[in-house]
């Protein structure tokens, strides 16, 4: 009885070791495995691609990879360039008045304090200098590293050729680590998972775009001096969702307030009208074959992925959350009603 006790409290510390090990590793190497993360949703989202390439046309899917990569070579050049050519000087200008901008943004809250007293009490000891330069600066990092950060891409971009290529070897052995009686309930899970994977991919790459265009037009109507840099922005933190468009318009607001005070009202007026378009006419288009993500869970995985991955764990958050939420409903709900 004896042995049979310790036999089971040296099983159990095994596998509390094991865990825990597990949990180290991924822990250190979160970055590869993000990566590994990317480069497996960038295979199911090519996967159909070839397919239609093999069916219409016959071709093995290995040329099918090729020929899209070649494609989505050409496709991103010009894309780069196109950015490239309207942001790229005025990243530079921001940059460099950038240590000028942070000195007129701290006159102007100065000159709001005289003008209104009270607040000088409430407001006491506020440094808008020193917190424009602590919070808003690494958002020009980002920007400028923006346009390097493709060739980190390139290990996520050979597993997600590797996986799509061997997309069905990949689906089937994954379905055979299960019992044989769960095989048929997991192929049509992960069938789900990665239908709705693709639909988020192409309902959110239409919104931001549509989004980033019409807010960089608004801007330069308007005459903003930083309009494509802005719009720019729209684009990149419009995936991330409820929090990304503010970040945005506070940006914008701060460097307006800075440059041209008499300007916030208008850039404000635009952000107003483009949320408006996308609320009312844009979404209910781009999102009518999507399910809405409870906002609260999806909120805390996004803080606990900017915790773990950075920036870029923020931006893959929404795809994962919808992907868990698939899981949960088709796992969990069936057996807490069963």
């Amino acid at each position: 009885m004896a042995e049979s006790t310790s036999a089971k409290v040296l099983k159990s510390s095994i596998i509390v070791a094991l865990v825990i090990s597990a949990f180290m590793l991924v822990f250190v190497s979160r970055y590869i495995l993000l990566m590994s993360i990317i480069g497996i949703g960038l295979g199911v989202l090519v996967s159909p691609f070839l397919s239609y390439m093999r069916s219409k046309f016959r071709l093995p899917r290995v040329f099918s990879a090729f020929v899209f990569l070649i494609f989505a070579a050409g496709f991103g050049f010009i894309v780069f360039y196109a950015i490239s050519y309207m942001v790229s000087d005025q990243i530079q200008t921001l940059t460099a008045q950038w240590p000028a901008l942070v000195d007129n943004l701290q006159t102007r809250w100065v000159e709001l304090i005289d003008r209104f007293p009270w607040l000088a009490d409430r407001l006491k000891g506020v440094d808008v200098s020193t917190i424009a330069r602590n919070s808003l600066s690494p958002f020009l990092s980002w920007i400028k590293g923006g346009f390097t950060l493709a060739s980190g891409f390139l290990f996520a971009l050979v597993i997600g050729i590797y996986t799509a290529v061997g997309a069905k070897e990949y689906q089937l052995g994954t379905v055979n680590l299960f019992p044989t009686k769960m095989r048929g309930q997991a192929a049509s899970i992960l069938s789900k998972c990665a239908i709705t994977l693709r639909r988020w991919f192409r309902a959110q790459m239409l919104d931001v775009v549509i989004m980033g265009l019409i807010t960089m037009i608004g801007l330069w109507i308007i005459g903003a001096e930083y309009w494509a840099v802005f719009g720019l922005l729209t684009a990149i933190f419009g995936l991330i969702p409820y929090l990304g468009i503010f970040i945005v318009i506070a940006l914008a607001s701060l460097v307006t307030l800075a440059s041209d005070p008499a300007q916030v009202p208008w850039v404000l007026g635009v952000f107003f009208i483009t949320q408006q378009i996308e609320g009312n006419i844009i979404l209910p288009y781009v999102m009518k074959s999507q399910v809405e993500l409870p906002e609260v869970p999806l909120l805390i995985l996004m803080f606990l992925m900017a915790t773990w991955f950075g920036l870029l764990g923020v931006f893959l958050a929404t795809p994962m959350f919808a992907v868990l939420r698939v899981l949960y409903l088709e796992l969990y709900v069936p057996r807490m009603r069963g």
